[in-house]
């Protein structure tokens, strides 16, 4: 399943043309959950001149100056759904992106601007479609060019190097408890917590610095299966890395799409060895169709 993510370059490839919409206000505001929360968040690594939020969960500051992106893979995820009925509710506007179920269809219903796309079996796994047409807007809007090829390169030009990481990586990490650090490549800390959590069902956690440095680092007395993992290089992480002795994930790139495309790629490659290691099965969910459905009660 290694390839899932090797090959990811082919849907960078695929999505880099399509059609987005305008966004008409100044306020943006994102939401979704999950691997649909992830592209939103991964986003903000950017620092695109914009007035951008992102929620996972329901936003409560909308009103009719604001654009609401709403992003659900599958279309079915209850939040994201009253998310958009809170939107129409206080007149925000509203773009969403998503492959079908209940979302599209509201959005057919109430001619709300619709990006559909199409990727592979789990949201993880279709980050390039759900990620592509988000910074194509925020870019036009924030008037700042991007050369969206980076994202495809990223995955290329990194494979050889990420394939070798992966495999020592997911050798130290067996057997211990992970916990990703980042400051300015924060997202991306969640994202690998994501991936292990889902692919290899196997604890993971995230931590930003340098706040971690004022609390959470004295914990590592007592964190014997403790494993810090700090992404980046910045002067602010090297502070936890010295602190803790961490494992380091050094950006290889000049340009931050290659970086994200890249060290996402070592995130899923990693997730899918630890599942095989465990004799995990990568796509089977085991206990979040409970938590989906306990949900659903919520948001009726």
């Amino acid at each position: 399943m290694l390839d899932i993510y090797l090959n990811w370059y082919t849907l960078f490839d695929e999505i880099k043309n399509i059609d987005v919409p305008e966004i008409s206000t100044n306020k943006i505001v994102y939401t979704g959950m999950g691997g649909s929360y992830i592209p939103g968040k991964i986003a903000e690594i950017l620092n695109l001149p914009l007035d951008y939020t992102v929620v996972s969960g329901i936003p409560r500051n909308l009103d009719k100056d604001t654009t609401l992106i709403a992003v659900s893979y599958s279309g079915t995820t209850k939040e994201t759904i009253y998310a958009v009925n809170y939107g129409i509710k206080k007149e925000s506007k509203i773009i969403v992106i998503t492959s079908g179920g209940d979302l599209e269809k509201i959005a057919i219903n109430k001619n709300i601007p619709l990006i559909k796309v199409k990727g592979l079996s789990q949201t993880r796994y279709s980050f390039p479609v759900l990620f592509t047409p988000l910074i194509k807007m925020l870019a036009k809007k924030a008037n700042t060019r991007i050369n969206i090829d980076e994202l495809k390169e990223g995955i290329i030009e990194s494979s050889d190097k990420m394939i070798k990481m992966s495999e020592d990586l997911e050798q130290k990490i067996e057997n211990n408890l992970p916990v990703f650090y980042a400051s300015r490549y924060f997202p991306l800390a969640i994202r690998f917590k994501q991936e292990i959590n889902e692919n290899a069902k196997y604890p993971a956690f995230y931590g930003l610095i340098p706040e971690v440095n004022h609390n959470e680092v004295e914990s590592y007395v007592n964190g014997k299966y403790l494993i810090p993992i700090v992404i980046g290089d910045d002067d602010i992480d090297k502070v936890t890395i010295e602190t803790l002795n961490a494992l380091q994930i050094s950006p290889l790139f000049k340009s931050e799409l290659k970086n994200i495309s890249s060290i996402l790629l070592l995130a899923g490659l990693t997730s899918i060895r630890l599942a095989n290691s465990l004799g995990e099965n990568p796509e089977k969910l085991n206990i979040i169709p409970k938590a989906r459905s306990l949900t659903a009660n919520v948001f009726k």
